[in-house]
């Protein structure tokens, strides 16, 4: 029963009042929520004093509110506030104060009520009893006899509150914030009672420790102050780490307890990060936040991965299974689609502008427009914490999605990060810039007309991600790269298809993406050597790495990645440990890379005995995203192993590999193989296309690996002239970024191709572009992707049966021929078998 004195705060009182009483106990259970009892029987008082309580620790709440990482952490802190209980006589007090005793924070109490002693002074007796089983535990007497209430509190070591005061709602709040220790923490000097400092965030605590004076850090502890400030900011788990810390009498362990609690705040501060989205602010960012967004728009395709395995990884504790090694995403900010929205909206710009321009007018446009004045301050923030080299990459909408991921599509810049601050901005803000205006750019039009999506469809988050490595004498780069599948195309021996594949490449990532170069290995059975369709494990001569001192120019370079001899890595020992082997002077084999001799890329230590555990975590990584994603799975990631305490394993992206499950039984009679122009042993995708009959093949003759910049030309002109699908047969590997290894086209100078088969010739036989974006985009808009080497005894290709069709034109490289009918074109990815049949 309430009374009504005018005040509307009543009703929320009454309503709280139910809610604590309902939700209590799970949360002390799971979240050690603390609990204030309150002890009266006056309805006119508990009227008048519920709803000033409320009101003081709803205001509490919305100051603890500021160290919520995002709007989960909003709700879940606001559900995080103490508990009041109501307790209308003695009996009900102690029943209350025995089953919470652990979590209460202090006892609010009437002097007179029904208790087994009598109404007189009953709240005398209650005080004897909490003081005798806690002494610290902080008592407020409240009664309306002054005097007497006045003399019992002083008796009983606790505080007073005259009931008729006429500032009782002040002293009540002043009472909240310095025995409770709601409001900001002071930093004392324990002889002068000075304030030294004051912070009011767990991050300026934390900074704060470092430096106060060590006599005032001494008193603090000794009065477990810093535990009862964080509790009262609910962070009850980081308070109850700092509980049991204890300084000794002789203060020699006092800096050391001091370097403890510091560590602990921080890395409480970054453990609650991983795996959260954390809503980007200016004053709270630092090096503990892993994930932040900027605007409430979408994060886009890579984002969403990137949360999603983010949050994967910590509910299955996969970091702490692995001691020494970070395993988890790089420090990320995404930049929401709505800051593309403001951006585009800002500068007047429509998808309509870009139709008729070039790449080229595209992105000058893009990189003159105007960014708001805010999302600068975001950008200058975001820089004053990441000083190390820094990934620029595109994450649309439509971007690694479950049906048509966008893979390579758009533009991913890098930037050295070097230089003044001003220089350091402005090539942020290019690289920003240049991956917005790529949503734009020829490739992703060409891409979104063959998925059958409109322009006003798609739009663009960034991912700003620190760059996994370390500075090699101005040469920024990982020890290694990888790409893996949970799915493998080609298993072979007893292998399966669900052991997966794994692709490791020293250097950048560009090697396997955008190559194809890389030592291949089974994640579930690393032990069992696992070479290329060629026969080679990794033909690695060469790596990437990312120039510090060159200029950012998106313009000429988007990615300031220059191409080194592998051979120059050797002189720094440290970045080739465990991945290089040697072959000594005295004909044995070492795994020092300190050791003389000829050195190869084995990676050996890592892989075969086990100097970190990669392949595990790999597979674990896979698995983990298989079944929950409920589909095979693609990660690319980075590992750094330079650092002197710790190994960085950082998740750099995580996609689906879409159209696994359009296989069926596809049936290739030998009579059929036979008869076939084209049969290949190596085969991704499956079924049978019809309404085929034009084949753009390459001429043998005229094949020239210096001339593969001039082919790619051809195709695209090639392309462009056919209005139906058809079958594009080629040497080397379509999309390499190495002129050497095949042709350098994009997926839009092939677009129409429905059918690619890769054929080795007498001067070139690479391998398939199994770890390539190009090869995801061919493979996941249902083109059939052959592969076979007749050169030597692989598959068939009949050249002379092929040229002998209807041509209806040709180039210096390429031929465009027809068949009169339907070509029979048949792929069993079940059994890796697949046919071209002229009929």
């Amino acid at each position: 029963m309430f009374y009504w004195l005018g005040n509307p705060s009543v009703f929320l009182a009454m309503v709280k009042l139910i809610e604590d009483r309902i939700n209590v106990d799970h949360d002390t259970d799971i979240a050690d929520v603390e609990v204030i009892i309150f002890v009266e029987d006056s309805v006119r008082f508990i009227s008048s004093y519920l709803p000033q309580m409320y009101m003081l620790l709803i205001e509490q709440n919305r100051a603890s509110i500021r160290e919520a990482l995002n709007e989960w952490g909003t709700k879940v802190r606001m559900r995080g506030r103490p508990k009041i209980l109501l307790a209308r006589s003695y009996d009900e007090a102690i029943e209350l104060y025995n089953k919470y005793r652990q979590n209460v924070l202090g006892v609010i109490t009437d002097l007179t009520f029904e208790s087994p002693f009598g109404r007189d002074e009953a709240g005398s007796y209650l005080i004897d009893y909490i003081k005798k089983d806690n002494p610290e535990c902080p008592v407020l007497l409240q009664t309306t006899s002054k005097d007497d209430g006045e003399r019992i509190a002083k008796e009983k070591d606790a505080d007073f509150i005259w009931k008729l005061a006429s500032d009782h709602k002040h002293y009540l709040q002043d009472y909240f914030k310095t025995r409770y220790d709601f409001g900001p923490f002071s930093f004392k000097d324990p002889k002068t009672g000075e304030v030294l400092a004051t912070v009011s965030r767990m991050k300026e605590l934390q900074e704060q420790i470092k430096t106060i004076p060590i006599e005032s850090f001494i008193y603090h502890v000794r009065k477990n102050e810093f535990s009862r400030w964080l509790r009262a900011q609910s962070l009850y788990q980081l308070a109850s780490r700092m509980k049991p810390i204890s300084i000794k009498a002789d203060n020699s362990n006092a800096e050391e307890v001091r370097q403890f609690i510091y560590t602990t705040i921080k890395e409480y501060r970054r453990e609650r990060s991983t795996g959260t989205i954390a809503e980007f602010k200016r004053e709270a960012y630092d090096e503990t936040l892993f994930f932040s967004r900027i605007g409430k728009g979408s994060l886009g395709g890579k984002g969403r991965g990137l949360a999603f395995i983010a949050l994967e990884m910590k509910a299955a504790g996969i970091r702490k299974k692995y001691q020494g090694i970070r395993v988890s995403i790089p420090r990320t900010v995404v930049i929401s689609t709505e800051m593309f929205d403001q951006f585009m909206e800002l500068n007047g710009f429509k998808p309509s502008m870009f139709e008729d321009k070039t790449d080229d007018e595209i992105l000058t446009i893009f990189i003159d427009g105007s960014l708001s004045e805010e999302f600068e301050l975001d950008l200058k923030r975001i820089l004053e914490v990441i000083s190390v080299p820094i990934s620029v990459r595109s994450s649309s909408l439509l971007e690694d999605s479950h049906f048509q991921p966008f893979a390579g599509v758009y533009q991913t810049s890098m930037i050295p990060n070097v230089g003044s601050d001003e220089k350091r901005l402005l090539d942020l803000e290019k690289a920003i810039k240049t991956v917005w205006a790529s949503t734009y750019f020829s490739t992703a039009r060409e891409y979104l007309k063959r998925t059958g999506h409109s322009q006003e469809e798609e739009k663009m988050a960034v991912i700003l991600q620190q760059i996994t490595g370390s500075d090699h004498e101005g040469l920024w780069f990982p020890n290694i790269s990888g790409v893996a599948r949970s799915l493998d195309y080609y298993p072979a021996g007893s292998r399966t298809a669900e052991d997966g594949i794994g692709m490791l490449a020293f250097g950048m990532g560009k090697t396997i993406v955008d190559e194809g170069d890389a030592f291949r290995f089974c994640p579930a059975k690393p032990k069992i050597p696992v070479s290329s369709i060629n026969g080679r494990s990794s033909a690695q001569s060469m790596f990437y790495a990312l120039e510090r001192d060159m200029e950012f120019n998106p313009h000429n370079d988007i990615d300031n990645l220059v191409h080194v001899e592998l051979q120059e890595a050797y002189k720094w020992p440290n970045s080739v440990r465990g991945i290089v082997s040697v072959m000594t002077p005295y004909g044995y084999m070492s795994e020092n890379a300190n050791d003389m001799g000829f050195k190869s890329l084995t990676f050996n230590g890592i892989i075969k005995y086990d100097m970190i555990p990669l392949a595990k975590i790999v597979d674990e990584v896979l698995k983990l995203g298989s079944r929950t994603m409920s589909e095979p799975v693609e990660i690319e990631f980075a590992v750094n192993m330079e650092h002197e305490n710790w190994i960085d394993f950082t998740i750099l992206q995580i996609r689906p590999i879409s159209g696994t499950d359009r296989f069926e039984d596809v049936d290739i009679s030998d009579e059929e193989l036979e008869g076939s122009a084209i049969v290949c042993n190596h085969v991704m995708g499956n079924g049978k296309l019809e309404g085929i009959k034009d084949i753009i093949c390459v001429k043998p003759e005229a094949f020239k690996r210096a001339e593969m910049v001039e082919m790619a030309v051809e195709l695209e002109m090639l392309n462009k002239s056919l209005e139906e699908s058809y079958v594009l047969v080629v040497s080397g590997r379509l999309g390499s970024s190495d002129n050497w290894l095949g042709i350098p086209c994009s997926w839009s100078q092939i677009s129409k191709a429905m059918v690619i088969v890769e054929t080795g010739l007498k001067d070139i036989q690479a391998e398939p572009s199994e770890g390539t974006h190009f090869f995801q985009n061919v493979t996941t808009l249902g083109c059939l992707y052959l592969s076979n080497n007749p050169q030597i005894g692989d598959g068939k290709l009949d050249f002379d049966s092929i040229m002998a069709l209807e041509k209806v034109q040709e180039t210096k490289h390429f031929v465009h021929v027809r068949s009169e009918g339907d070509l029979v074109i048949k792929a069993d990815g079940l059994s890796g078998k697949a046919m071209v049949s002229l009929q």
